[in-house]
């Protein structure tokens, strides 16, 4: 099911976290749309897996800070979180049941110390992060819009997308990163991650 390129991520223990997660949102799917409901049964190979292969793709240094926005159900900030033990994560959205029902899964889980929840929108949050991840939020420019004033300079935005790519924004660098190049998924054949930086 991994992809090797995972492996150095997964232990034992960490497996069977990521297995706790997938159990808790199938649960909460079925009082509270996180995921489309005909998604929830391939929830690993659409949603965790996905989430997770940002992690052979693009760096995130070590300790660092990562903001999630729009993230729904927990995705992909609860599975990165879980792999990476080293990363502190504010996972946020604008939809207060959302996250009201994210907040419970990472105190299920474990995570409360590193992993934060905030019910706002994008315009009010005060800090800047080094790492902004999106995954399924709004199109890229309005993603952007947002990011650009919750970026640090020299930060990276890292989003979840598709092909045929979306139009850059003017003064942002991109580079595309085809999960096909580490998984051979049929699912994620036509999908991957943006590296986005604002010159």
């Amino acid at each position: 099911m991994w992809p090797p390129c995972l492996h150095p991520y997964l232990t034992p223990e960490i497996e069977t976290a990521l297995l706790t997660y997938e159990s808790l949102l199938r649960e909460t799917n079925t009082r509270i749309n996180l995921v489309s409901r005909k998604d929830i049964e391939a929830v690993r190979e659409h949603h965790i897996l996905p989430s997770l292969l940002l992690l052979c793709l693009c760096p995130i240094e070590q300790g660092a800070r990562v903001l999630d926005l729009g993230t729904g159900g927990g995705l992909p900030g609860i599975p990165l979180a879980l792999a990476r033990p080293d990363l502190r994560f504010l996972l946020v959205d604008s939809i207060r049941k959302k996250t009201e029902a994210v907040q419970r899964m990472i105190a299920a889980l474990g995570l409360t110390e590193r992993v934060q929840v905030q019910w706002t929108r994008a315009e009010n949050l005060p800090e800047r992060f080094p790492y902004i991840v999106g995954r399924a939020v709004a199109p890229l420019p309005r993603f952007l819009t947002w990011a650009k004033r919750l970026l640090l300079p020299g930060g990276w935005v890292y989003y979840y997308t598709g092909e045929p790519l979306p139009p850059i924004p003017p003064r942002w660098k991109a580079t595309y990163h085809p999960f096909r190049s580490v998984t051979d998924h049929p699912y994620l054949h036509t999908k991957g991650i943006l590296s986005l930086q604002y010159a």
